[in-house]
């Protein structure tokens, strides 16, 4: 028995295999949108701004190229597009 196989059958024993599966797919997006969404609202408060004002108004050079600055540019930069991707996903299975 194949790994699809046994995925479909367990789920079959919960309901309608597919949206069962849906459904559990929807939940793991909306957690991992919740914690991406933790971490923009942390670094929206230390910088006072969005990512995108943040980017538009180039606080990288007006703050200075340290190591924690541009980490957190980085990982901002990161996170906004982890959301994105997410978002559009969680919209093509609703």
């Amino acid at each position: 028995m194949t790994i699809e196989e046994k995925v479909r059958q367990t789920a079959s024993k919960i309901g309608d295999p597919w949206m069962v599966l849906a459904n559990a797919l929807k939940r793991d997006i909306l957690v991992k949108l919740l914690e991406l969404n933790q971490i923009v609202q942390k670094l929206e408060e230390k910088y006072g701004v969005s990512f995108e004002d943040f980017d538009k108004q180039n606080m990288l050079d007006q703050l200075g190229h340290t190591w924690d600055i541009e980490e957190d540019y980085y990982e901002w930069d990161r996170v906004v597009t982890e959301l994105q991707k997410l978002e559009e996903i969680l919209r093509g299975i609703e």
